[in-house]
């Protein structure tokens, strides 16, 4: 089976269908057999141009990473999986900024620290204790 890292750039247009060729090729690519490969830093990338640039707001926003995360066929390279996608729908009644705040704490959470050390007041984490400096 081939392996396939997932640039940004695929997810968006899998998303946006804003370039009907690309956003074909890229729904075959997610479609396939291929087991498609994203990092958190991919993930937080395709969270900051969907919102800035094509204006999705959660719960849409979410709900749409979710349903990419869910896919038997993704795996995330640095993050538990299912983790993520518990932290991603933990957000979906909140702001799209706190989804990377959720993302930081899953990472946080697989690194097993004791807290995250902050100075971002709205900063919120559903699993490690946050603490201001």
């Amino acid at each position: 089976m081939t392996a396939v890292f997932c640039d940004t750039s695929v997810l968006i247009r899998y998303f946006a269908e804003d370039d009907i060729p690309r956003a074909a090729a890229a729904a075959a690519l997610i479609d396939s057999d291929a087991t498609l490969v994203i990092s958190t830093g991919v993930v937080l990338e395709t969270i900051h141009v969907l919102r800035t640039d094509y204006a999705v707001a959660n719960p849409v926003l979410a709900a749409m990473l979710v349903a990419l995360l869910s896919r038997a066929n993704v795996q995330v390279t640095d993050d538990d999986k299912s983790g993520l996608i518990a932290a991603i729908y933990w957000t979906q009644s909140v702001s799209s900024r706190r989804i990377m705040d959720a993302i930081i704490a899953t990472a946080a959470e697989q690194a097993k620290v004791d807290f995250i050390a902050t100075f971002d007041a709205k900063m919120r984490s559903p699993i490690v204790p946050v603490r201001m400096l």
